[in-house]
């Protein structure tokens, strides 16, 4: 016990704790002398009470049917000792306790034995305090209250009475203290209500009310795409869609697919020396680009000869020309294993575009040699997201489908069999290089590069252009100028594999919205500390965008991010602006 200490002036501000057995006075002596002995072993076990001991800044003063603590160390340090003592007597029916605090002046003085004591309005009120209370009350001067009001820990433990003289605030939980009102007050008072402070409920209903606005409003801007500014919480998300294209996981590069390119070294020509060695050759030397039709029957009959599983000509052979019939003969010969496109021509009123008649009777849109080369991208930036397997003529049109219409096919198309755009995921950016088709043409070649054909043994191959002179590219996500035939062969592999990518339905969308200022609130009401709730919402984003991460790499789904995110920041910063007004306000009209 510190009984030597020695305040620096004549007086100081102490925080004191007055602790009273409730009816001592009615105990047997022997009862009497347990009760004390009791109380004091609990105060001494308290943790507060050691470490002040410790430290030089107590003083602990006997009353015979209780004590007097005078703490000169922190502001609520009688409290957090109160509550010590409070939780170790609970279990007590013997010993019930009242408690009174307060922060007040006090000055050490000597008793008759010469040991330590107090005198001052410190520990005169704090004794008044514990005097107004009952069994198990822990009551507070008010001085004490707007201390710990400062403290979002101690907010909802503090509960004030009002409406006499002395100005009371009762501390309890769930665990410690006595929610009634003490009975010295109620009879003060008369009739007159004592109501409780609403502080913490009217803050909660405050955070409430800003979240909810928050969470509406980032919900309400999905309906608006055009208010400026604000709408762009949900216009990027296209754009973070994008990223986690090019960032994530992308579809495997199938190496049984293979891309068999007019490259501008095939449109130039083999040289003279050349030329003679094989027919294809000289078809090609005889004709610039397009071609006798007789070369692509030649290679037709190459491929297949090496053991090809398939050819699909991204070419739509619209016109007759030289060769056709020489043609048509491969394309009957290998029908079950050759498609070849058509087009729709969306500068010319969608129209159809099929094969010449000398190369596929009509009606050639339902021969199942043919499939359509369109992609349709997107109408805001005319990048190519999503692949359209089925479409009908009503379709392209802006009409209602019919049921009796028959669709037409992509080439690539063996699922899913609806008329629906389907988000894909790309292959890598250097998936499906160029074979040239001199190349195949060229015994040399053929023999050295491509082992007399072995290597197109069990292929898939896409017949295509890639000089850029014929002007095949397609923007898309991965890359501003990729090939059609490498396109094509991307939205083949992401089908060979289920590769395809969803989006959330809106109304899920504004489910994790909503759920999103449900968080804040939370944060807000239950995180007291200003650093550890900021520390809570940012480590709650993150963990946010590494969940949007993973559902796009293992599942393939997109779920909104900025949104979300928007709202939480939102409802965290004007959140916690107004509980700050508000805590002060609060403290200049309850001063």
């Amino acid at each position: 016990m510190s009984d030597n200490l020695q305040p620096d002036a004549d007086l100081a501000i102490a925080h004191v704790l007055f602790i009273d057995i409730v009816a001592y006075s009615k105990l047997a002596i022997d009862q009497q002398k347990e009760v004390v002995q009791q109380l004091n072993q609990y105060v001494r076990d308290s943790e507060q009470f050691r470490r002040a001991d410790t430290a030089g800044k107590l003083i602990r003063i006997p009353t015979g049917d209780g004590v007097a603590l005078a703490f000169f160390t922190s502001p609520d340090a009688p409290v957090r000792c109160a509550i010590e003592v409070s939780k170790a007597v609970r279990n007590s029916s013997a010993l019930q306790l009242r408690m009174g605090i307060h922060s007040g002046p006090v000055d050490q003085l000597s008793d008759v034995n010469e040991r330590s004591n107090l005198a001052g309005t410190g520990i005169n009120m704090a004794q008044r305090i514990m005097n107004c209370g009952d069994a198990g009350h822990i009551l507070l001067s008010q001085r004490v209250a707007d201390d710990l009001i400062q403290y979002t820990r101690w907010r909802s433990q503090l509960h004030a009475k009002h409406g006499v003289r002395v100005s009371v605030v009762n501390l309890y939980t769930d665990e410690v203290g006595n929610p009634e009102v003490p009975q010295k007050l109620r009879q003060a008072a008369g009739k007159k209500p004592i109501e409780k402070a609403r502080a913490p409920i009217r803050s909660q209903r405050l955070l409430a009310t800003i979240c909810v606005c928050c969470a509406t409003l980032v919900m309400s801007l999905r309906f608006v795409p055009a208010v400026p500014v604000l709408s762009q919480v949900w216009g990027h998300e296209q754009r973070l869609e994008d990223w986690l294209r090019r960032t994530g996981r992308r579809t495997a590069t199938h190496p049984e697919l293979v891309f068999v390119a007019i490259s501008t070294k095939s449109l130039a020509g083999p040289e003279a020396a050349k030329a003679g060695k094989d027919r294809m050759l000289q078809l090609m030397a005889e004709h610039p680009f397009p071609w006798s039709r007789e070369v692509w029957a030649r290679l037709l009959d190459r491929l297949f000869d090496s053991g090809a599983r398939l050819v699909i000509f991204d070419l739509v052979f619209g016109l007759p020309k030289e060769g056709d019939q020489v043609f048509r003969a491969a394309l009957d010969r290998y029908r079950d294993r050759v498609v070849v496109g058509a087009n729709f021509d969306l500068e010319n009123g969608n129209e159809l575009v099929l094969p010449n008649a000398d190369l596929i009777p009509p009606p050639a849109q339902y021969d199942d040699r043919v499939g359509y080369v369109n992609y349709w991208p997107d109408e805001q930036d005319g990048k190519l997201r999503a692949a359209r397997f089925f479409t009908l003529e009503r379709q392209l049109a802006g009409q209602k489908p019919s049921p009796n219409d028959v669709p037409c096919t992509s080439f690539v198309a063996n699922l899913p069999h609806d008329l629906q755009d389907h988000f894909i995921r790309f292959s890598a950016t250097d998936a499906y290089q160029p074979h040239p088709v001199w190349e195949i043409a060229d015994p040399d070649m053929w023999h050295s590069k491509y082992s007399d054909g072995e290597f197109f043994e069990d292929k898939i191959v896409i017949v295509g252009p890639s000089a850029p002179v014929l002007r095949d590219v397609i923007d898309n996500p991965i890359s501003s100028e990729i090939k059609g035939p490498v396109m094509n062969l991307n939205v083949l592999g992401a089908t060979m594999d289920h590769e395809f990518l969803r989006k959330l339905p809106v109304a899920l969308d504004l489910v994790i919205v909503s759920v999103f200022g449900l968080l804040a609130w939370l944060l807000l009401g239950c995180v007291g500390r200003w650093l550890i709730c900021l520390l809570s919402f940012l480590a709650l984003s993150v963990a946010y965008l590494l969940l949007a991460f993973l559902l796009y790499n293992f599942l393939g789904i997109f779920v909104p991010v900025l949104p979300p995110l928007a709202t939480l920041l939102a409802c965290g910063f004007l959140g916690f602006f107004a509980q700050q007004i508000y805590n002060r306000s609060y403290s200049v009209l309850h001063g």
